[in-house]
């Protein structure tokens, strides 16, 4: 995407060259959004008045330099109470670049706390979702034309900033599309405030079921509205959102969560739905947490990016985005290092794509850049002979401790050595029994499944495709002379930095395979290929003092499975003909299993993509507005192979 093109008059306001408005009046920036937004709103009563971990949702339709963000998140940190949340959801074509955000920033010394915190994880210009989070409070960033961004947005919202440059400026936003999402994304309660007063803004929210009342203006400008949402007489809609067979879940009341898997995504999950207040019990059948996929001492925190925002690249761009900002923040008990990552070239496939992703503009600089083989050597402390692409906000961490680190914020401690053999509804029709291996039963309210490939050993998950990719990772001692490794290198294999004394590179690939005995043959295997890639970082007489193998789980597309989970009969028999006519927007959403919940497959890629995922899930549970866009959630909904197979007109043995 591009930047603003923005300059600052003599006095220091912003203003757009491109749209030849101001981002706020003179002077007046932060008055005029208590007087604009919050207060028409009625902010400071409604965030008094929010219950124990209630969420609040504010909708913007111009992010502009993050004024009114600010604005509205420290009048939620003074009125809210200390376990409420709060979602800004804010779209932004043309997003303000760093330099410039930090330089408006310096008008308002009574917030710098705060935008120091927002310039720190204000993203690159990537189109797409951008979750920011700040504690109790979170930024969604949407960058993109505020019609087509919100067309996306899974939410409530329950109060309107409708900002952005005058309608006789940038008449593009203001358009048909833009109200319809004002509609679709309210609720009874909803309020809007917005500071224009042109017969188009007046129509469009009348239109939208909107009902105006007029206010005094600010500044120059002599009115402006705020209004109440009272809905449209229309018919109600019989179809789910965003369709029928592929629904969005409704938000679970139930407040006690069993989360089956004490790896990065179960932990992460775990972490996540703690933060929001409810119980939460895990159940891990070793005997101790990470002891699979989850357990190396280091793992890389990367992603493989395409050219265009299209299959895997949309969601995986947008979840190292987040990872690496998570990256940055960690505490020092957890072992890490945010030195920046490389993936070399090493065949002409890969020197094709990165040619391609080169030329293409999706992925912004700021998040990769390709870069010489001389490039590389310099950043990586090697010397290198292939050029690569550079991630300068990429890393390693260690996922074991992480995942220790994230099982702290519980209120119980994780139930060891305990394999869940069996999920059973209750009698009610309310919640779920749990029975182990040993007969032992447990019972929750709802259940979220991260046990990765053992993820479909339940009656409920049997029909779940999931493969698996058993590899071996090589630790060897560090050469008391040679060249120290700066960053993380990426080819056929990886290596990081040094930890304790200690190299390790990985990891071989054994298809289909569970196994995960250490084997002298793969040690051989990864130091004969690094070698290969990077002659100059090995002496000859390397000495291998450790290894671990461990099992990977994918799923076909090579996405993780993140949502809710529908009987697969059930869908076959709704959708079996509606499908394959193409016909389904008349029937009736598609029932899913009640408070049954799954985030598996992470593959390889688990340090980039559980965080995101296990946000995603929350939201789902919780309500909240979801972190990616919807048909990014599609792409990861657990329901998506059944559907594929209905339209293909293959039904799943029963």
């Amino acid at each position: 995407m591009d930047y603003a093109e923005l300059f600052f008059d003599q006095d220091g306001t912003p203003k757009s060259a491109t749209y030849d408005d101001i981002y706020y009046s003179q002077g007046l920036g932060q008055a005029e959004s208590q007087h604009a937004f919050i207060e028409p709103n009625r902010l400071r009563q409604r965030f008094q008045a929010l219950r124990a971990h209630q969420h609040f949702t504010i909708g913007e339709t111009g992010f502009g330099t993050g004024l009114n963000f600010m604005v509205a998140w420290q009048t939620f940190l003074d009125n809210a109470p200390l376990d409420a949340r709060l979602t800004f959801v804010s779209c932004e074509r043309y997003p303000v670049a760093p330099a410039q955000l930090a330089q408006s920033h310096q008008h308002w010394p009574e917030l710098m706390a705060l935008a120091e915190q927002l310039q720190a994880q204000y993203p690159p210009p990537l189109s797409g979702y951008h979750l920011l989070e700040f504690g109790r409070v979170n930024l969604l960033l949407l960058l993109d034309d505020a019609a087509p961004a919100l067309a996306e947005l899974t939410a409530q919202v329950d109060a309107w900033f409708l900002d952005g440059f005058s309608p006789v400026k940038n008449p593009d936003m203001w358009c048909p599309a833009l109200f319809v999402q004002l509609n679709r994304l309210s609720r009874a309660e909803t309020t809007l405030a917005t500071f224009s007063s042109a017969r188009v803004v007046r129509d469009g929210l009348v239109n939208a079921g909107f009902r105006l009342e007029k206010l005094s203006g600010f500044g120059k400008k002599r009115n402006s509205f705020r209004a109440d949402f009272i809905g449209r007489c229309e018919p109600p809609r019989i179809t789910g959102w965003p369709s029928s067979h592929l629904p969005a879940p409704k938000a679970n009341a139930g407040q006690h969560i069993a989360i089956i898997g004490a790896g990065l995504a179960g932990a992460s999950t775990a972490a996540e739905l703690s933060k929001r207040g409810y119980r939460v019990s895990v159940f891990e059948q070793q005997d101790g947490p990470a002891q699979g996929g989850s357990g190396n001492s280091q793992g890389a925190v990367y992603a493989k990016l395409s050219a265009l925002p299209e299959g895997t690249t949309r969601f995986y761009a947008q979840a190292l985005i987040r990872a690496q900002a998570l990256l940055a923040q960690l505490p020092e008990t957890v072992p890490h290092g945010a030195c920046g990552l490389v993936q070399l070239v090493h065949n002409p496939r890969e020197l094709k794509r990165l040619q391609e992703l080169s030329a293409a503009a999706y992925i912004p600089p700021e998040l990769a850049v390709a870069k010489t083989a001389d490039q590389l050597s310099a950043l990586t402390g090697l010397p290198l002979e292939d050029p690569g692409l550079w991630f300068a906000g990429g890393g390693w961490v260690s996922p074991a401790l992480w995942v220790q680190h994230l099982l702290q914020s519980l209120a119980e401690p994780v139930h060891l050595n305990c394999r869940i053999v069996e999920l059973a509804p209750q009698s009610d029709g309310h919640g779920w029994r749990l029975t182990d291996a040993r007969g032992q039963t447990y019972t929750a309210d709802q259940v979220v499944i991260a046990s990765a490939f053992e993820a479909n050993q339940l009656a409920q998950t049997e029909h779940l495709r999931l493969n698996t990719i058993a590899g071996q990772v090589t630790r060897l001692a560090v050469a008391e002379t040679g060249p120290t490794l700066k960053a993380v290198i990426c080819t056929d294999r990886y290596v990081m930095p040094a930890l304790n004394g200690q190299l390790t590179i990985g990891s071989t690939f054994r298809l289909k395979s569970t196994q995960t005995d250490v084997r002298p043959a793969e040690h051989s295997e990864n130091i004969a290929s690094l070698r290969l890639r990077v002659p100059s970082l090995l002496t000859d007489d390397v000495k291998v003092i450790g290894g671990r193998a461990g099992v990977r789980c994918t799923s076909p597309d090579y996405l993780p499975l993140v949502g809710p989970i529908s009987n697969p009969e059930a869908l076959w028999h709704q959708f079996r003909i509606a499908l394959q006519r193409n016909r389904t927007e008349h029937e009736t959403p598609a029932e899913h299993l009640p408070g049954l919940w799954l985030n598996v497959a992470h593959g390889s890629k688990g340090l980039c993509s559980s965080p995101l995922s296990a946000r995603l899930l929350a939201a789902m549970i919780a309500g909240e507005p979801y972190p990616v866009q919807q048909s990014v959630a599609d792409q990861l909904n657990p329901n998506r192979f059944v559907v594929r197979d209905i339209v293909r007109g293959k039904r799943e043995k029963a």
